[in-house]
């Protein structure tokens, strides 16, 4: 007994197919945490030179298996499908192309559950902040806060949150 598969998604799975067999470069980006106006800047940069195409990661998987019986190496790149990624397809020189999509990275605040691309350190110094309950709050965080001269100093550097964490 076999499972029916709905019309649309086979033809998602060829387009795909056809888009990797006619470029030379086929690669994976991660796109997990990046806001929208982010991702559509990449997008306009790269217009022309490289096709980015979101689709569930099952069908993008299957597009890349199928793919594998002409580009070899192909079913490697289909392991590394995981979380929310993007498929990335272009004639670019593969460093050019890695270049042009690194200069678009940019630094954000670091929000909840998210994983630290670099440590997070608090340098010793001075704040902009007037001294109050935010001392205790520092203190709170592990930050050697005080208040010196009418403003909150940070006493030393602290490393608050290590890479990868």
């Amino acid at each position: 007994m076999t499972a029916h598969v709905a019309p649309w998604k086979k033809e998602v799975v060829s387009a795909i197919t056809r888009q990797i067999s006619k470029h030379k470069v086929v690669g994976i980006i991660d796109v997990r945490g990046v806001p929208a106006p982010a991702f559509q800047t990449m997008r306009t940069n790269l217009r022309g030179k490289a096709e980015i195409t979101m689709l569930k990661n099952t069908l993008l998987k299957i597009a890349l298996e199928q793919s594998s019986k002409d580009k070899k190496g192909l079913e490697k790149l289909a392991e590394s499908v995981d979380g929310q990624c993007a498929l990335v397809t272009s004639d670019l020189n593969p460093f050019k192309l890695f270049k042009q999509l690194d200069a678009t990275k940019t630094k954000m605040p670091a929000r909840g559950g998210e994983v630290a691309p670099d440590d997070i350190e608090i340098k010793a110094g001075e704040t902009p902040f007037k001294p109050g309950p935010i001392v205790g709050e520092l203190q709170k965080a592990g930050l050697p806060a005080a208040i010196e001269l009418g403003k909150v100093v940070i006493k030393q550097d602290k490393v608050l949150v290590k890479k990868g964490d």
